[in-house]
């Protein structure tokens, strides 16, 4: 997310020892200006601005620079501030004028508040000003900086602002890095990530959201277990490039060296005792990998709205809704966060009313939507709304119990949609990552069958299981041979998913094995499909046996979201504008040497 920064004023009404941003006297130039800066930043399209101090509530004028910047088209306007100045005639002239966020830094609790910010009775005008922010009905968000003066108190802030500010549901973690009046004020950045693993573990008892201040990063090597932290961390290819920051020995064997910047320079030059852990595990590396931040990828990823197409030539809409991201397998082609906290059930549910007002098919997803306590109450939810028919993607781990089976099924599900990638457990395990759950899934698609609920086993062909597909088939022909087959291929379509050939098999090692498997499925009378998605081969390398999947209608325009590329040999084939054509991650590794066209 871009986010642009307008420094509003540099006096304050606090005095904290730590701080790098507060003058003894304004610049008047500065104060003057801050309405041009403002129009200035506006115009480079940030998705959002953030107003700064000193303390920005010292000027008269704070509502009109959130006017302006809210005129020019910024999508998020936020206010940092202490709030001891906010009263409710103040709240409600910012909530009009169009502030969507208000952050307060929050140092400590009480006594401890006070002595660290040099503002004698300012925790309790702080209280106040929260409290008028949160009755205006602006979202407030706690800014946690973390320096030498409150090392041991910071664990205690959730639960005090749980009990005592249930209007805040996020904080934000910051570590300040340059230095103010007293050098000495700032923390060592390992003692400062203790410090803040401590708040992401208090945050998670009382259920806050918790991320680190885009500003103020910490490299996450300095954390002894980098994957119990990765709510902090929204890291991109873009993060690598951030001024102020520099990469040590060591950092080359990280698995993040492409999204790490490394370490503050001015940390380094402290001699803070700095030294790169290079970070290896692959699931640490998904865990600490996000397009944007906590918040906005869980709102990216709660719904996918995609429209399948049929071979009678019909389109119809389908929304993928994730009930929650946590899963029990870990599968690495999966391109789901599944570290990131369920969305809330209002939001769940929000997008179940979408989809039925849309007319859409609904697909009940995750992670493992099974793992979901609301599961049946979302699907009862669903067709209460109008919703005609409701799929359960799931890997049918938890379905091995007949009641859960049969409160599903009464709920109102109408297929079962069950991710199995291999015909045995030491294959299928080794996939999913999770050893055990092979004989628990197969359990599950029993109680599924037994149930009456309709079945379509998914199948990722990927590295490691593709030469399986015939035994696979054999499998479901002998135990399941009412089900559907759907078969697809990894998509390398996140940094999640790694772009290895390890992992993504070339679409020529696929199609003997997948041409052999349709033969056997025909044979055993099994339906197959899945050519129509997005996941699956492009059109001029699905096998002969299914060759019906060229009559499908045409691509919708604008579906894809740019993933998909149509190279020089698409331009000729009969079929192109009924192909997504090939993932550019794909051609990156392989290149477009295996594409022709239809003729």
């Amino acid at each position: 997310m871009r986010v642009a920064r307008v420094v509003t004023n540099e006096t304050c009404n606090q005095n904290c020892g730590f701080c790098s941003s507060r003058r003894p006297v304004e610049r008047a130039d500065l104060v003057r200006e801050a309405a041009a800066r403002v129009v200035t930043e506006a115009r480079g399209r940030p998705q959002e601005l953030v107003l700064a101090g000193g303390e920005p509530t010292m000027r008269r004028d704070l509502a009109a620079l959130v006017e302006i910047a809210k005129q020019r088209g910024v999508p998020r306007v936020a206010l940092e501030t202490n709030a001891a100045l906010v009263d409710p005639a103040m709240a409600r002239s910012l909530r009009d004028a169009g502030l969507d966020v208000a952050r307060t830094k929050i140092p400590a609790w009480g006594e401890d508040y006070e002595r660290i910010t040099r503002d004698e009775g300012g925790f309790e005008r702080m209280l106040r000003g929260l409290a008028a922010l949160v009755g205006a009905g602006v979202e407030v968000e706690a800014i946690v900086p973390i320096v030498r003066d409150n090392l041991a108190l910071v664990g205690e802030l959730p639960g005090a602002l749980a009990r005592h500010a249930p209007g805040i549901r996020t904080l934000v973690v910051r570590v300040p890095q340059e230095p103010g009046e007293h050098e000495a004020a700032l923390a060592p950045l390992p003692t400062a990530a203790a410090a803040a693993l401590r708040v992401v573990m208090q945050a998670r008892r009382f259920d806050l959201g918790v991320r680190m201040d885009a500003g103020a990063f910490v490299p996450p090597c300095l954390f002894e277990s980098p994957g119990r932290v990765s709510s902090l961390y929204a890291l991109n290819p873009g993060s690598r490039a951030r001024a102020g920051f520099e990469q040590v020995p060591g950092c080359s064997e990280c698995a993040l060296r492409d999204h790490c910047p490394g370490f503050p320079v001015t940390a380094l030059r402290r001699g803070d005792g700095l030294a790169a852990r290079p970070i290896t595990e692959e699931r640490t590396r998904r865990r600490l990998t996000l397009i944007s931040t906590e918040q906005e990828q869980i709102a990216r990823e709660l719904v996918t709205r995609e429209v399948h197409r049929g071979l009678d030539g019909t389109s119809a809409p389908l929304h993928t809704v994730r009930v929650n991201f946590r899963c029990n397998q870990s599968c690495s082609f999966c391109f789901v966060s599944t570290h990131l906290p369920a969305a809330s059930d209002e939001d769940v549910r929000a997008a179940i009313t979408e989809a039925a007002r849309a007319g859409a098919s609904l697909s009940l997803s995750g992670g493992e939507p099974t793992l979901n306590p609301r599961l049946a109450e979302y699907v009862r939810f669903a067709k209460q709304a109008g919703v005609r028919q409701v799929e359960l993607q799931t890997n049918a781990t938890r379905l091995s119990d007949p009641a859960l089976v049969s409160e599903l099924r009464e709920a109102g599900v109408d297929v079962a949609f069950v991710s199995l990638h291999g015909s045995r457990a030491e294959i299928s395990d080794r996939v999913t990552g999770a050893p055990g759950t092979f004989e628990q899934t197969v359990r599950g698609i029993d109680r599924i069958i037994e149930s009456g609920i309709a079945l379509r086993l998914n199948f990722v062909h990927s590295a490691p299981n593709t030469e399986d597909f015939p035994d696979y088939v054999r499998l479901v022909a002998a135990r399941w041979p009412g089900a559907t087959l759907t078969v697809s291929v990894v998509a390398p379509s996140t940094d999640l998913v790694p772009q290895t050939p390890e992992l993504i098999p070339r679409y020529s090692e696929i199609r003997p094995r997948l041409a052999e498997g349709i033969r056997l499925a025909r044979s055993a009378g099994l339906a197959v499909t899945g050519f129509e998605s997005m996941c699956a081969v492009p059109l001029c390398l699905v096998p002969d046996e299914v060759r019906e999947y060229l009559l499908l209608p045409e691509v919708p325009p604008g579906s894809g979201g740019g993933e998909f590329v149509k190279v020089t040999a698409c331009e000729s084939c009969r079929v192109n504008e009924r192909c997504w054509g090939v993932r550019r991650r794909y051609l990156d590794l392989f290149g477009p040497g295996e594409l022709s066209p239809i003729a």
